[in-house]
């Protein structure tokens, strides 16, 4: 599961990979709240180069009918897109990474004072202490509709969650290994080689707590990703 994340600077991105960024050069900023729907920077892979795009959080699939996109698809599990029909036709072909600095998950049953005297879900920011900027496995879409501008959306792929992050939530992002990344933009990787990649991505994660402003999407800055007192 990933309802919120944190979106590293547009430069740091720049430094890890190396990217064309013509379609959105300057046009976001760093991030410490996003939730579903908003729009997001992914790469994508076409003719040898790397291309960052902005896309909606929350994939609606190229042959979607209804005039409102649907509801949750921002989360898409990994052992199921293959075979459904919301998922499986960007799992073939249409795969992205979407960067992150870490995601927020909220532990089952815990609780902390939410600042106005009601009691709050405690917040948990789980990331890569050692990685700057990850990227979690993703898959895009486009949406096209007579006399509107295309929407191209996208979702992130999840699976169990790595045993050292288990005690917050039972699911995760798959969050890939920088050698992993070629092979997941390559549109000739096979069903088997994607599989492979699922199971083969990184599981150096942490967590720790965080303030319970992160229960409010209003709210925003790079305190959210402090670790909370003790």
């Amino acid at each position: 599961m990933c309802g919120r994340y944190a979106l590293p600077d547009e430069d740091s991105i720049g430094e890890y990979w190396a990217i064309n960024r013509s379609f959105c050069r300057g046009w976001f900023k760093p991030r410490f709240n996003i939730p579903p729907t908003a729009q997001v920077p992914i790469i994508v892979k076409a003719e040898g180069q790397l291309y960052l795009r902005s896309a909606r959080w929350g994939l609606i699939p190229s042959w979607w009918t209804k005039d409102t996109p649907p509801s949750t698809t921002f989360n898409a599990r990994s052992e199921d897109a293959a075979q459904k029909p919301t998922w499986r036709d960007s799992f073939r072909s249409r795969r992205c990474l979407m960067p992150a600095r870490g995601w927020y998950e909220w532990k089952a049953g815990e609780q902390v004072e939410g600042g106005v005297g009601r009691p709050a879900k405690q917040p948990y920011f789980i990331s890569c202490p050692e990685a700057k900027v990850i990227a979690f496995a993703g898959l895009w879409s486009t949406w096209e509709r007579p006399g509107a501008e295309p929407v191209v959306s996208c979702a992130v792929l999840t699976k169990a969650a790595a045993p050292s992050i288990s005690f917050v939530h039972d699911r995760m992002p798959v969050v890939l290994k920088p050698e992993q990344y070629d092979a997941w933009l390559d549109s000739a990787s096979t069903p088997s080689d994607v599989s492979g990649l699922i199971d083969g991505a990184r599981e150096d994660l942490a967590g720790y707590s965080v303030s319970p402003r992160v229960n409010n999407v209003r709210n925003d800055g790079p305190e959210l990703i402090e670790k909370a007192p003790a």
